[in-house]
């Protein structure tokens, strides 16, 4: 555990929502840069800069596994204790007030609470959605793509439009593997260059 004594490095981490958000999700399991993009909904360019900040405040470690994924996980979990000095010869609310304040943060919280929820039930269906689709990627690029760094750059793509070095940062994939796969993507008609950043191609060939 840790206690914040006044480290701004910490409140930094905590003050950004997708920090913390990527912070819960890896409190689950270790997860790579496409999977935290994907189940967080982020632009993996985005998620990419928050890890390598949160790895550089030693609150993060990475490691490759066999297929060249870069998994970060929690090195240390993060506990906050804030305590609040009243000022002297502060006047207490009355107690009537308070209970109006009590009531409504109740209601806040629960109105809170019941979007999130909503979300979370939406984001399962979705997860499920995207699953189905990876695995349709999968066995529909059997005859037509040469192998896993192919649907990996394509997977990258479906997220946003990236440079090079962008799917470099994101996939750990080597730099001249991936030029080699996207001339080989862009002669099958699968993705297009637009200057230095590569999309993928739609079904109107645009």
């Amino acid at each position: 555990m840790i206690r914040d004594d006044g480290d701004s490095g910490l409140l930094d981490i905590l003050g950004n929502r997708n920090r913390r958000r990527i912070i819960v999700l890896l409190r689950e399991k270790p997860c790579y840069v496409t999977e935290i993009a994907e189940r967080l909904a982020l632009n993996p360019k985005a998620v990419v800069d928050h890890l390598q900040y949160m790895e550089r405040a030693e609150f993060l470690s990475s490691r490759t596994d066999t297929r060249r994924r870069k998994y970060y996980c929690l090195v240390r979990d993060i506990k906050i204790e804030i305590m609040v000095a009243e000022p002297a010869g502060m006047v207490q609310q009355q107690i009537s007030s308070s209970h109006d304040l009590f009531l409504q943060s109740v209601l806040n919280l629960r109105s809170l609470l019941d979007a999130r929820n909503r979300h979370i039930e939406t984001l399962e269906y979705l997860e499920s959605d995207l699953d189905a689709a990876m695995d349709d990627l999968v066995s529909t690029s059997k005859e037509i793509l040469a192998g896993e760094t192919e649907i990996n750059l394509i997977t990258a793509l479906c997220n946003s439009d990236l440079s090079v070095p962008e799917i470099h940062r994101i996939t750990d994939v080597p730099v001249l593997r991936i030029e080699g796969a996207l001339a080989c993507l862009e002669g099958k008609g699968i993705v297009t260059r637009h200057g230095q950043k590569y999309s993928v191609r739609e079904i109107n060939g645009k």
